[in-house]
């Protein structure tokens, strides 16, 4: 597939639904404080009360900055009976930056699912690079 113009070289161009679904769910994750973790609004996340989706974002980001292979982490707040689990699946570069491909879980309210992201180390932030088919 020819990437759009506007892409990075060597980056797919994202599916009309997943760039939609990014799209409109970055309203939400702004709120939250997490636009750059949009791709899990979709699921359980949105049942999280409280505190749930502060920590997911930290349990995302220590697991991201973990330097260990196939490191993971969980969260759990016991307050709302809400959890979930980060793990990276691989390390890779990606035009000279430190990528990692997470797996990202989560249940809130009987409500349990599954993301996974291309996620690359932008300046000190981690950014989603891709979602895999």
């Amino acid at each position: 597939m020819r990437p759009a113009p506007h892409q990075p070289p060597g980056t797919a161009a994202l599916s009309a639904s997943k760039l939609t679904l990014l799209l409109s769910t970055a309203l939400l994750a702004t709120a939250a404080g997490a636009s750059v973790y949009g791709f899990l609004d979709q699921g359980a996340v949105r049942y999280f009360r409280g505190d749930d989706a502060e920590l997911m974002m930290q349990n995302l980001n220590a697991t991201l900055a973990d330097p260990a292979d196939g490191a993971t982490q969980a969260w759990r707040n016991s307050a709302t009976g809400s959890h979930g689990r980060a793990g990276v699946l691989k390390r890779f570069e990606h035009d000279g930056m430190d990528c990692r491909r997470v797996r990202v879980t989560n249940h809130a309210r009987g409500i349990d699912d599954t993301a996974t992201a291309d996620m690359c180390n932008v300046d000190g932030t981690w950014k989603v690079l891709r979602l895999p088919e």
